[in-house]
C-alpha cells in the first residue's frame, strides 16, 4: 500500500479489567478503501472500531486520523467528522426519516438549505424518493429501508471516513446482498474510507479491499481478498475461510469477462450477464447442464462465450 494513510493504529491495546480485548494492534488504512474486519466473536473487532471514533479509549498505543493523534482531539468533534453505521442503525423513533439524516448537520451549524439538499441528494442516492420517505417514522420502514436510512445519517454530513459496525447482519439474505449492491454502488461515487465490522467471510470478500482476520485480540492476517484465499497465514484462516469451498469464494471475486473467448457461429442457448462473477457462471452451467456460456450485455447482445476450460485452466 502506497497511497495516504487515513487511518493508523500504532501498538494499540484496550483492557476491560483482567481481559484484553486488543492486544498490540498496528494498522494503516488507506484513504478511499474498504477495509473490512472479520473474525470469530469476542475477536475484539468492534472494540476496534470504537477505538477509532473514540467511543472508548486506548489502554496504550495510539490512534491517528488523517494525520491527527485522536487523543488530543474532542471526541464530539471526532464523531461528527466519521459516519457510524450499526446493525440496529440506531434511529430515533420518534423522528422522521428526514430530521434523522439531518441531526448531524445541525448540530455542525448548516443552513436549513443545505441540510434540505444534502438530505433529498441521500435520499435518491440510497434509492429512497424524497416524496415517499422523508416524512416517514423508522417504524413504517422496512429493515433494509431503515438500514439504507442509517447510512445516509452516517452519510449526511459528508465525512471521509465511515464506521460500519455489522450493518446488515439482522437482514434477510436477499435485502443484505442488495444492500451489498447499494454500498459498493455508493463508494464507487464518493470514495470514502470505510471500516467495516462483519462475522459472515462472503460479505467480507465481496465488499473488501483490504480484510483484517482477528484472533484473540490480535491480527492473525491482513491482505487483499484474493491473496487471503490464495495464501491464508494459517489454519485459523483457512477455517474461516472454509477449507472446502475456497475456490466457490475464489470464484465469486472473478468475472465472467476475464474469462470468455471470442464469439463463434454457434452460439450457447443459455446466457449470463457481463460483470456476473464465476460463481454464477458454474451455477448456471451445472444447473442446465452445459459446459459453455453465451455472456450478453445488458442489452442482450451477445459479446463473446465462456467455456468451462477457460474457468479451470490453470
Amino acid at each position: 500500500m502506497t497511497g495516504k494513510a487515513m487511518i493508523e493504529l500504532r501498538n494499540v491495546s484496550r483492557q476491560f479489567g483482567d481481559i484484553t480485548a486488543v492486544d498490540n494492534l498496528s494498522l494503516r488504512i488507506e484513504q478511499g478503501e474498504i477495509c473490512v474486519f472479520i473474525g470469530t466473536s469476542g475477536c475484539g473487532k468492534s472494540t476496534t472500531l470504537r477505538l477509532l471514533n473514540k467511543l472508548i479509549d486506548c489502554s496504550s498505543g495510539e490512534v491517528w486520523v488523517d494525520g491527527e493523534n485522536v487523543a488530543t482531539l474532542d471526541s464530539k468533534l471526532l464523531r461528527r467528522r466519521m459516519g457510524y453505521a450499526i446493525q440496529s442503525t440506531g434511529l430515533f423513533p420518534h423522528w422522521t426519516v428526514e430530521r434523522n439524516i439531518a441531526v448531524v448537520p445541525q448540530l455542525l451549524g448548516w443552513s436549513k438549505d443545505k441540510i434540505d439538499a444534502r438530505v433529498r441528494e441521500l435520499l435518491e442516492l440510497l434509492s429512497l424518493p424524497y416524496a415517499t420517505f422523508a416524512n416517514k417514522f423508522p417504524s413504517q420502514l422496512s429493515g433494509g429501508q431503515a438500514q439504507r436510512v442509517g447510512v445516509a445519517r452516517a452519510l449526511a454530513a459528508d465525512p471521509d471516513i465511515l464506521l460500519m459496525d455489522e450493518p446488515f447482519g439482522a437482514l434477510d439474505p436477499i435485502t443484505r446482498e442488495a444492500l451489498q449492491n447499494e454500498l459498493l454502488r455508493i463508494q464507487s461515487h464518493i470514495h470514502k474510507t470505510i471500516v467495516f465490522v462483519t462475522h459472515d467471510i462472503d460479505e467480507a470478500l465481496r465488499l473488501a479491499t483490504h480484510i483484517v482476520v482477528m484472533d484473540k485480540g490480535r491480527i492473525v492476517q491482513h491482505d487483499t481478498p484474493e491473496n487471503l484465499l490464495n495464501h491464508p497465514a494459517n489454519s485459523f484462516v483457512e477455517n474461516l475461510l472454509g477449507q472446502s469451498e475456497r475456490g466457490l469464494k475464489r470464484a465469486s471475486l472473478q468475472r465472467v469477462e476475464q474469462f470468455m473467448s471470442a464469439l463463434s457461429s454457434e452460439l450457447p442457448e443459455v446466457s449470463i450477464a457481463v460483470g456476473s462473477s464465476v460463481r454464477q457462471a458454474l451455477s448456471l452451467m451445472l444447473w442446465h447442464r452445459v459446459d459453455a456460456l453465451c455472456v450478453c450485455d445488458q442489452d442482450a447482445k451477445p459479446l463473446g462465450i465462456l467455456p468451462i476450460r477457460a474457468v479451470l485452466k490453470p
